[in-house]
């Protein structure tokens, strides 16, 4: 009897999902999704003080997940910065440069244009000194006193356009990605997210082999709902994983 009863058993099982395959913006969002299924479903928390007990655990580590990987965010966002603002230093050096072969010109126009050129130039001398926001308002200047009626013929005169041009590019592409930094600063005790990460591995499928198990004794809906809580979020990212 119980051997039949084990075999007419309807076996509950997890949907097969790789979560080494999942990278780590990927495994943010695969744990929200789970939350926001799970408070979809209607089922209660305090049905079960052990699932509830894993849940607000994983709720708490993914919190903190998600202020690792702003740091991370944060950190590249730095990177790009500095390396925006080195192509925009050496375009404004670029562009003081190409007016040095025109120190000896030979018509008169191009001298003219030369020194009046290089008055511009000396008044934004130490511009690299100043901050972020500085040098971009001060070049953002230049560029515009450059392309004014007082200086364009100058700057024409000398073929320096291109110059011009630029430095406007590399000061715009720099000021957009400084408007859209990461408005968190970064905390003085670095998050490890490898670590985090693994944590919350381990709190999830802690909570979803728990549920397995129990609903493969009970049955109870509570249970097999959870179950296919749990299963919709897995199944839409082993999908995914399919896919590549």
């Amino acid at each position: 009897y119980i051997k039949n009863y084990y075999k007419n058993m309807k076996k509950y099982t997890l949907i097969r999902l790789d979560l080494f395959r999942v990278k780590n913006a990927e495994f943010k969002q695969f744990i929200t999704r789970f939350f926001e299924d799970f408070e979809g479903s209607g089922l209660s928390l305090d049905t079960d003080e052990v699932f509830k007990s894993l849940f607000e655990s994983l709720k708490s580590k993914s919190d903190t997940y998600a202020k690792a990987l702003e740091q991370v965010r944060a950190k590249e966002e730095s990177k790009k910065i500095s390396e925006l603002n080195k192509v925009r230093n050496a375009d404004f050096q670029a562009l003081k440069d190409s007016i040095k072969p025109y120190k000896n010109a030979k018509t008169e126009d191009q001298q003219k244009a030369y020194h009046a050129l290089k008055l511009v130039f000396d008044s934004y001398k130490g511009v690299v000194k100043d901050s972020y926001e500085g040098r971009t308002s001060r070049l953002h200047t230049l560029v515009n006193q450059l392309r004014s009626n007082e200086y364009n013929d100058d700057v024409v005169a000398l073929y320096i356009t291109n110059f011009v041009n630029e430095l406007d590019k590399s000061n715009t592409a720099f000021n957009e990605i400084f408007n859209k930094r990461s408005l968190q600063s970064l905390q003085k005790n670095n998050l490890n997210v490898k670590e985090i990460r693994k944590e919350i591995s381990e709190i999830y499928q802690n909570m979803a082999n728990y549920i397995v198990a129990v609903t493969n004794v009970k049955e109870d809906p509570f249970y097999t709902k959870t179950l296919e809580v749990l299963n919709n979020s897995r199944k839409y990212y082993a999908d995914m994983l399919a896919r590549r």
